[in-house]
């Protein structure tokens, strides 16, 4: 797993082209200090999600451009958040009542409310894994479109309410390995790379509205962030 990770993240890179042709085994046995099954194994991986093709008497060959398969930007911004997620399609894969809340960063002057509606669902865009989410949401305000709420994504729909009051929301980032059954719904290898982003939204009166563990499959993931932000200066008041 290690080795498929290291090349697949070398042809992400572009160090081999389209038609390229990868090292030969022997000498990424020297480089990876592998067995020759080892390589062997890596080579297959890649070869079963068609990225290489191994050709008698040629070696194991890039059949796939996978430079651009980033194509997942993480919003920074709940307004980026809602415009990416709006043409997603969730599959709900269980609905719990009466829930708690999953385990989200919840500063002091904040506190939950007395009941969720918690969902656990598959986000699909074009029919692929787009995300695993492991979402809450207050269950007055689940009560206000049921329906909806179970059909589309739930950010979308809330801001569809125009009577809600957000005072906060935030996320947090990290990089970890996936299990077996979240490998299984995001269609990737058990104990691949996952960025999972931990949200949660409070009203005015500091209560989490919406708390959400969401997995993204890293390889599919990038972050842009403008670094050149506006400076305030001592005196000058925000916009």
């Amino acid at each position: 797993m290690q080795m498929f990770e290291v090349l697949r993240a070398r042809l992400e890179a572009g160090r081999w082209q389209m038609g390229e042709t990868l090292p030969p085994i022997p000498e990424l046995m020297s480089e990876f200090g592998a067995s020759r099954a080892t390589v062997r194994q890596s080579l297959a991986m890649l070869e079963s999600q068609g990225v290489v093709r191994k050709r008698r008497g040629i070696g194991t060959t890039v059949e796939r451009d996978v430079t651009q398969d980033r194509w997942v930007a993480l919003p920074t911004t709940l307004a980026q958040l809602i415009q990416t997620i709006d043409s997603v399609k969730p599959q709900v894969l269980n609905i719990e009542h009466e829930a708690g809340l999953p385990d989200v960063p919840m500063p002091s002057d904040e506190v939950a409310a007395k009941s969720y509606v918690r969902m656990r669902r598959v986000h699909l865009r074009q029919g692929e894994p787009y995300c695993l989410i492991d979402l809450a949401l207050e269950t007055g305000i689940y009560r206000r479109r049921p329906a909806r709420f179970r059909k589309y994504p739930v950010l979308s729909v809330m801001n569809e309410i125009g009577d809600l009051s957000i005072a906060s929301a935030r996320q947090q980032l990290t990089i970890r390995a996936c299990d077996v059954s979240e490998a299984h719904h995001l269609r990737i290898e058990p104990g691949a790379p996952v960025a999972e982003v931990r949200r949660s939204i409070a009203d005015a009166n500091g209560v989490v509205v919406y708390a959400a563990v969401v997995l993204y499959p890293s390889r599919t993931v990038r972050l842009d962030m403008n670094l050149l932000t506006p400076q305030i200066h001592p005196g000058e008041k925000t916009p």
